[in-house]
């Protein structure tokens, strides 16, 4: 396939100064609002903007054409190519086409290493913790924006993780409870299914595991709401599992099987993600027989108003089947 830009768009890009249109763009992402994210999301070309317009803007929600972003693209790469190259350039600009590259190429590894290697130079000579705190505002702008690529892109979620140990090495203090539910949440709710966005959440969980009491809650609330994500689900096993006492390890996780079996028997969820889920908590040594038999209840009536032909009679007959397996398991290592 040729990958040479068509006519029309060709026309486009030369109508406009690229150099007034990089401008305009780079500085909405340097100039970032105080305490807040931006919201940004790409105009194609059912949303044309008029001339000498690059972008809209209401608050914190920013909307850029994607034929404007490519053109402010090229004059960034070109800044990023003259600085490698020994052309003496400002910080602040470089900075700025970095993070013009990093929205036009979530995973532009060269743009995040040359915003890597600015901020530790400028750490040197300035407090770290506004430092941090700007470059993380950046990027949790780009994960939880409305943009499919960025919000699991594995060098952004990287980046961000390298940035969050500066915060450790400076000392800067960190609402880690606050990223899970704000930063990790929303990018999985923009991206279904982000595994990236919620590995990064059991590194933050790692880093502090008595997060996981406070967490439980919104996790639930996240799987509940988005029922067939079984990256978030999966993270819930995860936070169950990482509660520091152990009777309230067993009564978050009888709670939780309890309500899930509940609601996925009146709203009849046959879906795997839900599965997955009910028979990898029934199987666990946290659950007593009562328990695992209110489980196989409900498997059974799902199963008996299921086509058995279906995608969804095989998923429950399978969840049942492991679960017989693997709770047998279970009870013969605790009794030996």
């Amino acid at each position: 396939m040729s990958r040479s830009l068509d006519k029309d768009l060709l026309a486009h890009l030369k109508a406009d100064d690229p150099n007034r249109v990089y401008k305009d763009i780079s500085m909405i992402l340097a100039d970032l609002p105080d305490d807040e994210l931006l919201e940004i999301e790409f105009l194609g070309k059912s949303h044309p903007l008029e001339s000498g317009v690059n972008y809209l803007r209401d608050g914190a929600a920013i909307a850029i054409p994607k034929l404007r972003l490519a053109q402010a693209f090229f004059v960034a790469r070109q800044i990023l190519q003259n600085y490698q190259d020994g052309s003496p350039r400002e910080d602040s600009e470089v900075l700025a086409a970095a993070a013009v590259v990093l929205l036009m190429d979530s995973e532009h590894l060269t743009a995040a290493n040359i915003r890597k290697r600015l901020l530790m130079s400028a750490i040197k000579t300035n407090r770290p913790d506004k430092l941090l705190r700007r470059e993380k505002q950046f990027i949790d702008s780009l994960v939880t924006s409305r943009l499919h690529r960025h919000t699991k892109s594995p060098t952004l979620w990287s980046h961000r993780r390298w940035l969050l140990h500066l915060f450790a090495t400076h000392n800067v203090p960190i609402d880690l409870k606050h990223d899970i539910k704000n930063v990790v949440v929303v990018a999985g709710i923009r991206h279904p299914r982000n595994y990236t966005a919620w590995n990064h959440a059991r590194f933050l969980l790692d880093r502090c595991p008595g997060l996981a009491d406070t967490l439980i809650v919104d996790v639930k609330e996240f799987c509940l709401k988005n029922h067939a994500d079984i990256s978030g689900w999966s993270f819930l096993i995860y936070v169950i599992g990482r509660l520091e006492d152990g009777e309230t390890r067993h009564e978050v996780c009888s709670s939780i099987l309890a309500e899930v079996l509940s609601i996925a028997d009146s709203l009849r969820w046959t879906n795997i993600s839900v599965w997955v889920f009910l028979r990898s908590v029934a199987a666990s040594e946290l659950i007593n027989d009562q328990q695992f038999a209110s489980f196989l209840t409900v498997n059974k009536k799902l199963v008996s108003i299921t086509p058995k032909d279906s995608d969804q009679w095989g998923i429950l007959d399978s969840a049942r089947q492991w679960c017989e397996n693997r709770r047998l398991l279970t009870v013969s290592n605790v009794a030996g």
